[in-house]
């Protein structure tokens, strides 16, 4: 029994005739012949009786009836509320993220991590931009984007903050730099080297400038324009260093420089957060979140 021999059999027993039945359900009469015919063998009961002039229900065929309208009746409704679902994703599912991102110092978070996103939700559509952390705090304060991954936590009113994930940082050095030969560097190795000056002013220039001075290093920083050219002699000519996220991406970036681990002792980590409006209205927000809590995981498994 399926919903196409009910169709057919509710329309017969409603119009009367086979033909009748076929014009309403833009159908052959044969096909509803063939399938009120089919319903009851397969239910092994007779539901019509056929005269000269119509087709009627048995007794057992009116009450079938009755209660086979009231089925189909409810497979419109279901299929009125998916069509509903399906425009409201359509139509509601959009958000805008901003993303921080250095051009010079690493990244934890890449643009094939994000693209999944379209795989998991298809029916959103998330228009993904990538700044340094501050603008991106900042579009979201102004309401420019829905969302934003910054480095640190923030403690704006109204914004919610949720931590993804924490990554270490570790510091690149020109491959003939006198620190180029240890396995990991102590912040105390790093006395007397020029160090360019943190990248985000907002949040890790504090904490780095904080822990360099706990432990004993009160750093005289190299301000370095954002431009890969200038990083890269400031490490092959002037013997510098600077802090960086693990990313893969450096080796290609620096070619003749090499990542040192920090000893753990004097390991520093960075959180990196989702932040958005409190209370948004916007349903695609915690689909994102839900998407990117996720992706973090993922990130910390096989990456940090």
């Amino acid at each position: 029994m399926n919903i196409s021999q009910l169709e057919y059999y509710v329309a017969t027993m409603r119009c009367g005739s086979f033909s009748m039945a076929a014009r309403e359900l833009f159908v052959s009469p044969q096909a509803v012949s063939r399938g009120v015919n089919e319903l009851e063998r397969e239910l092994d009961v007779a539901l019509c009786v056929k005269t000269s002039h119509c087709i009627k229900p048995t007794p057992f065929g009116r009450v079938f009836s009755a209660r086979a309208s009231e089925i189909l009746s409810c497979m419109l409704e279901l299929e009125a509320l998916a069509k509903a679902q399906s425009v409201a994703q359509a139509e509601e599912g959009a958000a805008s993220l901003a993303v921080a991102c250095s051009p010079c110092r690493g990244n934890i978070v890449h643009p094939e991590d994000l693209s999944l996103f379209k795989k998991a939700y298809p029916h959103v559509n998330l228009t993904i931009t990538y700044h340094p952390s501050g603008t991106c705090l900042a579009a979201l304060e102004e309401g420019v984007v829905d969302a934003a991954i910054i480095v640190g936590r923030t403690t704006k009113p109204g914004i919610d903050c949720v931590r993804l994930l924490s990554f270490p940082l570790g510091v690149l050095v020109s491959r003939d730099h006198p620190l180029a030969s240890q396995r990991c560097v102590a912040i105390d190795d790093l006395q007397g080297f020029p160090l360019a000056a943190p990248e985000d002013l907002r949040y890790c220039h504090a904490i780095i400038t904080d822990h360099l001075k706990a432990k004993g290093l009160d750093a005289d920083y190299t301000a370095l324009p954002p431009y890969i050219e200038d990083h890269r002699a400031f490490l092959n000519e002037g013997r510098g260093a600077f802090f960086v996220a693990d990313d893969p991406l450096l080796e290609t970036m620096y070619p003749d420089a090499i990542l040192l681990p920090i000893v753990a002792e004097d390991l520093m980590t960075i959180p990196l957060c989702l932040a958005f409006e409190e209370d948004t209205e916007n349903d695609a927000v915690p689909l994102v979140e839900h998407f990117l809590v996720g992706m973090a995981t993922g990130i910390r498994r096989w990456r940090l």
